[in-house]
């Protein structure tokens, strides 16, 4: 009787044993497969950089994850100014299913912008011109023409005269600093004083973001949204992310804490109150922006 009870309870430990093995192998395949898929469709790294012969500008050539099966490379073009995103150009480049490498641009820098000739074996080469006030146009050339005028171009929307004396890298400059005061007039106003600290990092696509918290269950963001409707203030969104498993989290998933107005003028802070984007907001918030 004892001996049949044991060869139960031994058989049930093995089959436990088969099940934990099983288990891991699955939880394996499935970390396996994301991790494939991630880095197939999803993954961003920059391969090669060129700089303005200025020094203030950067243009970064960034495979977007990886060609399957001979098919195009995705890939990503983005001019900077200093940390900040002047313009960015996603394309695709057919080359044999060779992945994006450093051999496959060319850039030409003028007074204006940036010329960059995209190369691909099965493609005529593409040509793109990512201006200094942020105007994108494109085009496609023959294989044995030289960098210059865009053929057939599509040109994107004409941007706002500048005055003989502002050249359009002085408005992106002013415009990145006017970001930059916000960000820091938040901090300090409303942030800094609750004892977050302060650590500015880049997602996937090059935009700027605070981050004020991390923990294993959320991750506390400061972000610039855009300008209020008047012209008057910069909204930025504190929000908050929360932490999947493994560490991984998602400006996606992100719930609302509460939006800031920075006025340009005064350097003031106003608070709106609003826990949803539907909200709006306190009065002064609304008075400030023209929402």
């Amino acid at each position: 009787m004892t001996g049949g009870h044991d060869d139960r309870h031994r058989a049930g430990r093995i089959a436990k044993t088969v099940l934990a093995v099983i288990g891991g192998i699955t939880v394996t395949l499935v970390l396996f497969v994301a991790v494939l898929v991630y880095n197939l469709g999803y993954a961003v790294r920059t391969v090669d950089t060129s700089t303005s012969p200025d020094g203030m500008f950067t243009l970064e050539l960034q495979a977007v994850g990886e060609p399957a099966f001979f098919s195009s490379a995705d890939a990503r073009l983005i001019l900077r100014l200093g940390r900040y995103e002047v313009s960015r150009v996603d394309t695709s480049i057919a080359d044999d299913g060779m992945q994006v490498r450093p051999a496959s641009w060319q850039v030409s820098w003028n007074d204006t912008g940036a010329k960059v000739r995209l190369r691909g074996s099965e493609q005529s080469d593409e040509l793109v011109a990512m201006g200094f006030d942020g105007s994108v146009s494109r085009g496609r050339a023959a294989q044995d023409e030289t960098l210059g005028e865009l053929p057939n171009a599509e040109v994107g929307e004409p941007s706002a005269p500048l005055g003989d004396d502002v050249t359009s890298s002085e408005v992106a400059q002013r415009e990145a600093e006017r970001v930059d005061a916000g960000y820091k007039a938040v901090y300090d106003a409303a942030l800094k004083p609750q004892g977050y600290g302060y650590q500015v990092t880049y997602n996937a696509g090059g935009d700027e973001q605070v981050i004020l918290s991390k923990g294993s269950e959320k991750v506390i963001l400061l972000i610039y949204d855009r300008e209020s409707a008047n012209g008057a203030c910069a909204l930025y969104a504190l929000e908050s992310c929360p932490v999947e498993d493994y560490g991984s989290w998602s400006i996606d998933d992100a719930t609302l804490l509460d939006e800031y107005a920075y006025v340009h003028e005064t350097g003031e802070v106003i608070a709106s109150g609003k826990t949803s984007w539907s909200d709006v907001g306190t009065q002064s918030f609304r008075n400030a922006t023209g929402e």
